[in-house]
């Protein structure tokens, strides 16, 4: 006999400062997302971005520098 394994999705609760969210709105909504959707995708880029080895080397070899997280991003994240 085979077994069906059914995945329900689960709610989250994040607390967000108000024009953060405004902006992550508006720009989901200029892709035609939904907010659900927009944060499940960019859930999905950062556990891929996460795992590149290119950001994880770059991180290193970085350590101490002056850049931001965002700044290093810029050089290593297609666009």
């Amino acid at each position: 006999m085979g077994c069906v394994i059914v995945s329900t999705p689960s709610a989250i609760y994040v607390r967000v400062p108000s024009d953060l969210l405004r902006e992550f709105d508006r720009v989901a909504q200029e892709h035609g997302l939904s907010r659900s959707e927009a944060i499940r995708e960019a859930m999905r880029l950062f556990i891929r971005y996460s795992r590149a080895p290119d950001v994880k080397k770059l991180r290193g070899i970085v350590g101490n520098a002056k850049l931001s997280s965002e700044e290093l991003e810029l050089y290593v994240l297609p666009a």
